[in-house]
């Protein structure tokens, strides 16, 4: 880490505090590992595994096959990345799952433990990729890049989602995830319960009405790749909407945290080399 207090601010994160540069204490805000407000969905070879079993059956269910504009498939995918498709955090399904013969039984109890709307990037490329986490329209089964989370909760998707597309968000993905390549962070499936998230348990009905709201003003909202965070509006008016309006925290620590963003986009881990002048809008 080129920068000590991108560091202790990722850190603090996980320690349920806000701690930004410049400030002289922390702020408490309500957050928990994602896996205490649900399941992570099955590994994708669960779905589309080869490998067979005794009884002569392939370990997934399904293959997986192309859809095309109009079609209405019984088993949605969300499999792959495609740059121009994922600006938003709404994405529509890209494949439709196909049951292998005499995987019908099985078929079912795979959707039943995978389908969700809620979706996170497990292979996070920050310089080219907006979203940490997306939410298709409706149910679909997670792929490698895409994997599902399905919540206690369904109304704990939203902020779920809206959380994870903040700065604040994007860095504490960043912190987790493994950096074996410069502008990319990685995860493994086993290891996405350890993000921290919002504690959407802990939110009264007020806030997730709000926060029901919130996604709907930002759904349609095109993001910048996560290390352009700096000069993105729409990035800055979603941490403005999440920390200010529905957590309630004070406006003021809102320069401080422009001089953080900007210092995390500053990160070589993040931009891999892909260099943005940055450019704050002081919201």
């Amino acid at each position: 880490v080129k920068e000590v207090g991108v560091a202790q601010a990722a850190a603090a994160l996980t320690r349920n505090r806000l701690q930004l540069p410049r400030q002289s204490k922390e702020i408490e805000i309500p957050l928990t590992e994602l896996g205490t407000l649900g399941e992570r969905g099955l590994l994708h070879r669960d779905i589309i595994g080869k490998d067979r079993s005794r009884e002569g059956l392939p370990r997934g269910p399904f293959d997986v096959a192309s859809i095309s504009v109009g079609d209405v498939p019984t088993w949605p995918v969300l499999w792959s990345h495609a740059a121009p498709r994922e600006t938003r955090m709404i994405v529509e399904p890209d494949s439709q799952g196909v049951v292998r013969p005499g995987c019908e039984e099985r078929a079912v109890r795979a959707w039943d433990k995978t389908a969700s709307r809620l979706h996170f990037n497990l292979d996070f490329r920050t310089n080219s990729q907006p979203l940490a986490a997306c939410m298709t329209p409706e149910e679909s089964i997670g792929g490698r890049a895409w994997p599902n989370f399905l919540c206690a909760i369904r109304r704990w998707e939203k902020p779920l989602v809206l959380w994870a597309n903040t700065t604040l968000g994007l860095i504490a993905f960043w912190w987790i995830g493994s950096l074996q390549q410069q502008g990319r962070a990685i995860l493994t499936l086993s290891k996405l319960p350890a993000l921290t998230v919002l504690d959407a348990r802990q939110f009264s009905s007020a806030q997730l009405d709000r926060a029901d709201a919130m996604f709907g003003d930002f759904a349609g909202q095109d993001l910048l790749p996560a290390n352009e965070a700096c000069r993105d509006n729409t990035r800055q008016a979603l941490d403005r909407a999440v920390l200010i309006d529905l957590l309630g925290l004070p406006k003021d620590i809102l320069k401080p945290l422009d001089l953080l963003r900007q210092q995390w986009c500053a990160e070589p881990s993040v931009h891999g080399g892909k260099r943005i002048a940055p450019v704050s809008t002081h919201l």
